[in-house]
Formats: structure tokens, C-alpha cells, sequence
């Protein structure tokens, strides 16, 4: 090893502290770009698109063409990843809607499975849309051009400055096909345990026993909590950006 090359510890270190620099940025570009008022709103209902809109700032736009179909690939399997999960998840939401006595349980478990399934089929409809639009980008210049596109600062006002800026709409259209997986997947989970919840409550189906659904509910709920916390103490103690 040469004597002045960094060590692996160094590298992470950096790499770290350039990740935790970068975090703090999205909230702060949001701001400068957006104005103080449309700037944290936006941070707060659409912080991964903030954060993608930063990346495309920093590692895609200006970069050589190179980047650029890059970005275009990555997004194309990211995309195709997200229609397949997509409908997979309107699969077990229409499952869900033919549980046993579903009819019985309160309105709110359909209304979720329902709410469930159409996420599912907007993941899968919005991602084929942007990888078709993708797809017909072929050269590097048009990706650009696509990714400049209705590029705007304060609401409503557009300058010469943000034209050379990523538009937010195009990161918004890049990262909502993953939203639509995020709020089906929710939806689907917390229909799930209320519907157990409710089949204990109203004693459903007790042939089998008459404490099973109490058993089979908080089973679920042990199970599901503790995943979601372990999943949710690796996430936030990462110093990276959210996707």
C-alpha cells in the first residue's frame, strides 16, 4: 500500500460524513430553491423526490453522457422491478378482499385491501408510462433535455438559472411508481391486522378454537412490529439517502 493511500476505516469515514453532508443538503436545497415556505412543505410530503432531485443535481446532469444512459438503464430496472412487485401486490390485495367472513368485519379492512389493491395497479400503470417515455429517449442529449424540462424556482416563475436545473417534475415522475409500492404495501399490512383484529373482536370463525383469531392477531402483530423496528433501527442509524 502506498504510504500516503487512505485505509478502508478512512474511506468509510468519508464516505460517511459526505452522506450525512448530503442529507442535511436536500432539506437545505429544497429551501434555497423553493423559498422558505414551499421549501420544507415539499421536504415534508415529498422528501425522496427532494432527495432524488438532489442526486440528479449532483451525480446525472451535469456528467458526461456516460451518466446520463447510465441513469437511464438504472431507472429502466428499477422501473421493471417496480411493475412486478406492483402486480404482485394487487394480487394478494384482490386475495385479501375474498378472506374468510370479510363481509363481517368493519368497513374500513375492505376499504384498506381496496385502497391496497389500486396502489398496486397505479405502480404498475405509472412505471410502464415512464419506461415507455424512457424508452424513447435514445440519445443522451434527449435524456438532458428530458430531465431540464419545466424546470421552475419559486412557484410559478422560471428563470434562466433553473433551465440548467433538474425540473422537479421529472424526479417526481421518476420516484411516484415507488411510492405507489410504498403506500400499497402499508395499506395492505394494516388492513391485514385489522381484519385479524376485528375476527377476534366479533369472535369469527371459532371452530377451530375459541381463542385462535386473539392468538393468530397478536402473533401478527409481535411479528410484524418487530420487523418493521429492526428494519426501521438499520434504516435510520444508515447515513445515507432515503429511496
Amino acid at each position: 500500500m502506498p504510504p500516503h493511500a487512505p485505509n478502508g476505516h478512512a474511506l468509510l469515514r468519508t464516505g460517511s460524513r459526505i452522506l450525512e453532508w448530503n442529507n442535511r443538503r436536500a432539506g437545505e436545497y429544497a429551501k434555497a430553491r423553493y423559498g422558505a415556505f414551499w421549501g420544507p412543505i415539499l421536504v415534508a410530503f415529498t422528501e425522496a423526490t427532494i432527495e432524488r432531485l438532489v442526486r440528479l443535481e449532483q451525480d446525472v446532469i451535469d456528467g458526461p453522457n456516460e451518466c446520463l444512459l447510465g441513469f437511464k438503464t438504472s431507472l429502466a430496472s428499477e422501473l421493471s422491478m417496480v411493475a412486478v412487485a406492483g402486480a404482485i401486490l394487487a394480487q394478494i390485495a384482490v386475495t385479501s378482499l375474498s378472506l374468510p367472513d370479510i363481509a363481517e368485519v368493519h368497513w374500513i379492512v375492505r376499504g384498506f385491501f381496496a385502497c391496497g389493491l389500486a396502489f398496486g395497479l397505479l405502480s404498475v400503470q405509472f412505471a410502464v408510462m415512464q419506461q415507455r417515455t424512457m424508452g424513447n429517449l435514445h440519445q443522451p442529449s434527449s435524456v438532458r433535455a428530458w430531465l431540464l424540462a419545466n424546470s421552475y424556482t419559486k412557484i410559478g416563475r422560471e428563470s434562466m438559472e433553473e433551465r440548467h436545473k433538474v425540473s422537479f417534475t421529472a424526479a417526481f415522475l421518476t420516484q411516484i411508481p415507488y411510492t405507489m409500492i410504498e403506500y400499497g404495501s402499508a395499506f395492505l399490512i394494516v388492513g391485514l391486522g385489522l381484519y385479524f383484529g376485528y375476527a377476534w373482536k366479533k369472535k369469527l370463525d371459532t371452530e377451530t378454537g375459541p381463542q385462535d383469531n386473539r392468538n393468530v392477531f397478536i402473533m401478527y402483530i409481535a411479528c410484524t412490529g418487530v420487523m418493521v423496528m429492526q428494519w426501521m433501527c438499520a434504516y435510520f442509524s444508515k447515513s445515507t439517502w432515503r429511496e
